[in-house]
């Protein structure tokens, strides 16, 4: 049995190899080191008792071991072994330090488009992308984001739970959860749907160099855009667009012989007081020309600007929404403040399947046969229970309303837009009129605008005026990568085998027909 003692001994070395190798893979750092799982201790167990055969027949035999020929071309071979498996090693650590990605999918569902690799090839500076995540983790969207950094080194992100780190979602005027906030060169701007059309397009939108500007009328009562802390301001409206990357501006138009040329959107908020003709008439001449005007309208407000917008495809209703609601112990009751959650298909609300809540709105409907060349269409319906009450005197005065049959039962638009070819309208050039009427302006006051998704909403819209057309379209792709779901047994089980169990069988095997041939 002398001439076997060998190969009883490097069996021994063999399994007790693995037998650690197996422990130290699966170690777990919250249990005792010496803690071993069956298949390490098997192993151990089983090496330890040939390395004791061994040594019990007796080591006479290891000299003449070693001296053989054989011995040295298996020294050889070992050592061949060693050397490729620390090639396999190097090669796993420059692959883990200098990466390439390749997706083998047909859809290239684990890529970014070739329209979002475009637009991140053309950073100058670096991008920091703030991922606000509830939870503090997305799985998804964490390789979204990865997508975009193996793009381009000059993104870089970071994943931050707004609960743990509230300062930082306060400072960067997050309200919903996931938002991004992308920075890039002292400038930064919101993104809020975080999928990858989105986010191309808050790359594109921060890093094009240009910085659209929005005016809001002023000279007629107006709330003020600065005031971040009263309920009726519109302060924290302001911040959010600036947010959005856009410069933020008041204009007198009790003044002005035109809208200046600057002006990306124009936004009109209700007020006291009436406009004047010549006001209307700076209005008209900026919109037949291509200008984006956004009107937020009140009831019993505006009678002017309503008559107004009648020429322009949109019938503005001297009414209030009233809304049927059940409140437990108390019946029926009125309910002055509409959730709305139907909308259109229209780019400028298209993105939106959220509730949003208005207070003391009105109706604005398109007119079923608008002027030449406009195109009005409503953005978003009230729910079937509620009706446009008229009586506002009754209202008002009583807090009181009962539908009449002479009253319009919902569901009511409450915002409507309208499009226009300029020169199909009387104006000049061939830009596009577009408009976006509210039938409510409470619903970005500092109050409301963090409300439900009033937010959203409100930002969608003006980013719809503020030229929809400079969007990156990404069409979805349907596949998605195809993934192997393992319980924690299985994937044990397919470790072992396919880290342990198999390469120890190859390893025994060649040992067992390497001895033979020494042997014979």
């Amino acid at each position: 049995m002398a001439p076997r003692a060998p190969i009883l001994g490097i069996i021994g070395l063999v399994l007790i190899a693995f037998g650690l190798l197996a422990h130290w893979m699966t170690y777990d750092p919250a249990e005792s080191f010496f803690s071993f799982g069956w298949v390490a201790m098997a192993h151990v167990v089983a090496g330890a008792i040939a390395s004791a055969a061994y040594l019990a027949m007796g080591s006479g035999s290891l000299f003449d071991f070693v001296r053989r020929r054989s011995t040295r071309y298996g020294v050889n071979a070992a050592t061949y072994s060693v050397l490729f498996i620390a090639m396999i090693f190097m090669a796993n650590f420059l692959g883990t330090r200098y990466h390439s990605r390749f997706d083998l999918s047909t859809e290239r569902v684990n890529s970014l488009s070739d329209q979002s690799v475009a637009v991140v090839d053309t950073l100058e500076a670096d991008l920091t992308i703030d991922a606000f995540v509830d939870g503090g983790g997305d799985p998804v969207l964490e390789e979204l984001l990865s997508a975009y950094r193996y793009a381009s080194d000059r993104i870089s992100y970071r994943i931050i739970d707004p609960q743990v780190s509230p300062t930082l979602a306060q400072a960067a005027g997050v309200s919903q959860v996931p938002t991004l906030k992308l920075t890039l060169d002292g400038k930064s701007t919101l993104v809020t749907n975080t999928d990858e059309q989105d986010v191309t397009n808050g790359i594109h939108r921060i890093s094009s160099g240009v910085t659209k500007r929005i005016y809001f009328i002023d000279g007629h009562g107006e709330p003020d855009t600065t005031d971040k802390r009263s309920p009726g301001g519109l302060g924290l409206f302001a911040e959010a667009l600036r947010n959005q990357n856009y410069d933020v501006e008041t204009l007198f138009l009790p003044d002005l012989a035109a809208i200046p040329d600057d002006a990306a959107v124009v936004i009109s908020v209700s007020a006291p007081k009436e406009y004047f003709p010549h006001e209307l008439e700076v209005l008209s001449r900026y919109m037949r020309n291509g200008g984006r005007v956004m009107y937020l309208l009140e009831p019993r407000r505006n009678v002017e600007l309503a008559k107004f917008l009648a020429g322009w495809g949109v019938l503005v209703g001297d009414d209030v929404i009233i809304d049927r609601q059940v409140r437990l112990f108390e019946g029926m009751s009125l309910g002055l403040d509409p959730v709305v959650s139907d909308y259109s298909d229209h780019p400028a609300v298209a993105a939106l399947n959220d509730r949003t809540l208005f207070s003391l709105a009105r109706s604005v409907i398109p007119v079923q046969y608008p002027p030449e060349g406009l195109f009005p269409k409503a953005l978003l319906l009230t729910a079937k229970t509620t009706w446009a009450e008229r009586d506002l005197d009754l209202l008002f005065d009583e807090g009181e309303a009962e539908r009449s049959d002479n009253e319009i039962a919902g569901p009511l638009p409450l915002a409507t837009a309208v499009s226009a070819f300029a020169n199909k309208i009387g104006g000049e050039g061939d830009g596009e009129f577009e408009m976006v009427v509210f039938g409510d302006a409470t619903f970005v006051s500092n109050r409301f605008l963090r409300q439900l998704f009033n937010d959203a909403l409100a930002l969608s819209a003006v980013g719809w005026l503020a030229g929809q057309e400079e969007l990156i379209s990404i069409v979805p792709r349907a596949v998605r990568a195809s993934r192997a779901h393992l319980s924690a047994d299985e994937g044990r089980t397919v470790f072992y085998l396919s880290v342990l169990v198999l390469p120890e069988l190859v390893l025994l095997c060649g040992i067992a027909v390497w001895w033979r041939r020494s042997s014979s």
